[in-house]
């Protein structure tokens, strides 16, 4: 499976979900930043995807309508967790991935 994690810029959140779901899931998976790349990049790696995770739902309609059943939303809010493997975004995720599984 192959998963594009999706964030704001693509440094802190899809960051490390897609850390999470390489390192111990071991699912093929890559950050990007919605804002930070163009269109063309999110259209490329949209049909490259099997999945698309957005944890930021506010960028819900930047998805492109033939991608967007591929999508799931799971909204770990702001980004405020900056850098770094941060521990209560860590257990947001795992509670996503196991609750609402890719």
């Amino acid at each position: 499976m192959k998963v594009l994690c999706l964030c704001k810029r693509g440094n802190s959140r899809s960051a490390q979900l897609a850390y999470i779901l390489k390192d111990i899931h071991g699912i093929n998976a890559m950050a990007m930043g919605i804002e930070s790349n163009g269109d063309d990049i999110l259209q490329m790696l949209g049909g490259w995807a099997d999945k698309i995770v957005l944890v930021d739902k506010t960028f819900a309609d930047r998805i492109p309508k033939e991608y967007r059943h591929k999508l799931k939303i799971w909204d770990v809010g702001e980004d405020r967790f900056f850098l770094g493997v941060h521990p209560e975004l860590m257990q947001k995720y795992q509670d996503y991935i196991k609750n609402d599984p890719l």
